[in-house]
């Protein structure tokens, strides 16, 4: 991330904390989709839907993210592939991307999780951005209880 100087982020909604993930690492988003629970699922699994004929498990971006929960419904789902995989993480709205050049990006006060890359400010909000792969990663292990493969 931020390799050649910019990235575009994809910027997205939960409760009313901002995230930024690369916009290339994100499959597509769809509107809140209906989903089926799962018995015995994590806590962090919301359940699984159906996204162009693939059945896809759909993770509660409350827990993965650690953002206080308001109980709120989804408004809307971002699917990531991986390998022969694919998730999708349920939020609460998404909005343009933004072009963020390396200098931008700011330490997250107290940050000591792998997930988060930093800081930007925009317009005055405050965005923080998450690596894509290390999100993924968080949540198969959400779903396998161990170390994705």
């Amino acid at each position: 991330m931020f390799r050649d100087g910019a990235e575009r982020l994809l910027v997205f909604q939960v409760g009313s904390e901002r995230f930024g993930v690369a916009l290339a690492a994100v499959r597509e988003v769809v509107d809140a989709p209906a989903m089926r629970r799962l018995p015995d699922a994590p806590p962090s699994l919301v359940g699984v839907t159906t996204v162009r004929g693939e059945l896809v498990p759909v993770y509660d971006a409350w827990i993965i993210l650690d953002v206080e929960n308001v109980n709120a419904a989804p408004g809307a789902a971002l699917v990531f592939s991986t390998g022969a995989r694919c998730v999708a993480l349920a939020i609460d709205d998404v909005f343009d991307p933004m072009l963020v050049e390396g200098h931008e990006l700011r330490p997250m006060p107290g940050a000591a999780d792998a997930m988060i890359h930093g800081l930007v400010r925009r317009d005055g909000d405050l965005v923080v951005v998450v690596d894509a792969d290390a999100l993924v990663e968080t949540m198969l292990t959400a779903l396998t209880g161990s170390e994705a493969i």
